[in-house]
């Protein structure tokens, strides 16, 4: 009886980075530099913060190769709280509770290198940014020697940071990143692939430009 040498088909798996596909990204930021780094002059008392999470959104467009660039907007809201004291009668002191709510609104450009040639995990797709973005930053009560003032800032930040997304279909996917753009260390979200070419599956020694 012949012996059946037909090798196993080899698994195979998807090519995540799609060229000229567009990726819509909502993601939310953790650790917010702006919640955490709010000084106040002498005679105010800090008090609690409030507010949630830096909001992400990302407009993406595979163009080339391994290389997609990124229209980037975020907003952040956080609510300082805090109290102005005085000196009264006797040397008491009274408190007088304030208020300032920070406004940040930024939009940028921002180019990512995508690293499934040097990664291979499945439904993985690994990446690194590099961009910058624009700020405008707006307090409606700061605090300012012993009163309050209306304050708008402008600033450029510096975007650095690495990730990933995880697909749960050739369409939805999870998306994570870590570094640095001075809102937040990182954050989740999660994102939708629009106009993918035609479905296909290709063995990994095939799998070299995703172009």
């Amino acid at each position: 009886m012949a012996q059946d040498n037909t090798a196993a088909p080899k698994p195979v798996k998807y090519n995540y980075y799609k060229k000229h596909a567009m990726l819509a990204t909502l993601s939310f930021g953790g650790i917010d530099h702006y919640r955490n780094n709010y000084s106040l002059p002498s005679g105010f008392q800090k008090t609690n913060t409030t507010g949630f999470p830096p909001i992400y959104a990302k407009l993406e467009y595979d163009f080339w190769k391994r290389i997609s660039l990124a229209a980037t907007f975020g907003f952040d809201a956080v609510t300082y709280n805090f109290s102005q004291i005085y000196q009264g009668f006797n040397n008491e002191k009274i408190y007088r509770y304030k208020t300032d709510d920070l406004r940040i609104f930024g939009g940028g450009v921002t180019a990512f290198y995508h690293l499934g040639d040097y990664i291979h995990v499945t439904r993985l797709d690994p990446f690194i940014g590099v961009g910058l973005s624009l700020n405008n930053i707006r307090y409606n009560a700061y605090p300012t020697g012993d009163s309050l003032a209306v304050k708008t800032e402008h600033s450029v930040t510096p975007f650095l940071k690495a990730g990933a997304r995880y697909y749960i279909s050739r369409t939805w996917n999870l998306y994570g990143d870590i570094g640095y753009d001075k809102q937040s260390i990182f954050s989740l979200g999660i994102a939708c692939r629009f106009y993918p070419d035609k479905q296909r599956t290709v063995h990994p020694a095939t799998e070299k430009s995703g172009s």
